[in-house]
């Protein structure tokens, strides 16, 4: 899965234009895009007359490998870490 960030829209966007988005950033065709979801939504109001929805997306697509080969020099695309809880181990008893 890989993580997009810094992908900026317009706050009144319609519903298909995160998916349309992603398609434009990664130069990739809609059937290979398998599943997206948001991680993250900020506001970027540094300007009053242009305020922007600032998205983290989650990403999962077909040959993520060469996708991830495109941008190996683009910060805002790369492999999402794993976020999930992991349980601490215990310490042995004395």
């Amino acid at each position: 899965m890989l993580r997009l960030t810094e992908i900026k829209l317009a706050v009144a966007h319609p519903e298909g234009e995160i998916r349309t988005a992603i398609l434009k950033k990664l130069g990739i065709a809609e059937s290979e895009l398998i599943t997206h979801s948001v991680f993250k939504r900020g506001v970027d109001a540094r300007k009053s007359h242009a305020i922007l929805f600032t998205y983290t997306l989650l990403v999962e697509v077909r040959d993520e490998a060469a996708v991830l080969a495109r941008f190996a020099n683009d910060p805002h695309v790369c492999i999402a870490p794993d976020t999930r809880y992991h349980f601490v181990a215990q310490a042995p008893e004395l």
